[in-house]
């Protein structure tokens, strides 16, 4: 699953006064580099190399902590997919999203188009996908393009496409 995160606008680690521990160790083990977000982009797990369940544990304290900072419940969204846990990770990430992250509407947008242990749904994974290229984020605006370019949840639209390919770029 391509699912891993994207926000925007950082976030600072004394929103809410959190605990520094739980919120690095969250960052460390769940951290996406396309995620604007990630508080060290040097620092960031691939997805298909996050430990689940490490993951999961961390980012529930530092969700618990800091429940302000938008790019822990994504990061515990990515740990949740990762281990499978579609619903779940659709929760993260509706709350990642509810906070500002482009990164979790584009990871919503996946659960929906992919619909492996999770709601079908074409229409609204364009949708979300176009709510995250509006947020500037690179990885929306692309798959945005693609869904637009190969008429995924709607009627292809070849020129709307490459605007947004070129906008992606």
């Amino acid at each position: 699953m391509l699912i891993g995160a994207l926000a925007c606008n950082a976030s600072s680690a004394r929103d809410g006064d959190p605990g520094v521990g739980a919120v690095q160790s969250c960052d460390h083990l769940a951290s996406a580099s396309w995620d604007p977000d990630a508080p060290d982009a040097q620092r960031t797990v691939n997805f298909r190399d996050l430990r689940a369940g490490a993951a999961i544990a961390a980012c529930r304290a530092a969700v618990a902590e800091a429940p302000r900072l938008r790019r822990l419940h994504f990061q515990l969204g990515r740990a949740y997919d990762r281990q499978g846990a579609n619903q779940d990770a659709f929760e993260a990430y509706r709350r990642a999203a509810e906070l500002g992250s482009g990164a979790a509407k584009v990871n919503i947008g996946i659960l929906y188009q992919q619909g492996r242990r999770f709601e079908k749904s074409d229409a609204k994974a364009r949708a979300r996908f176009r709510d995250a290229a509006e947020t500037g984020i690179p990885e929306g605006m692309y798959c945005y393009a693609v869904a637009l370019d190969n008429g995924i949840g709607g009627s292809p639209d070849a020129a709307a496409a490459r605007t947004w390919y070129v906008k992606a770029a």
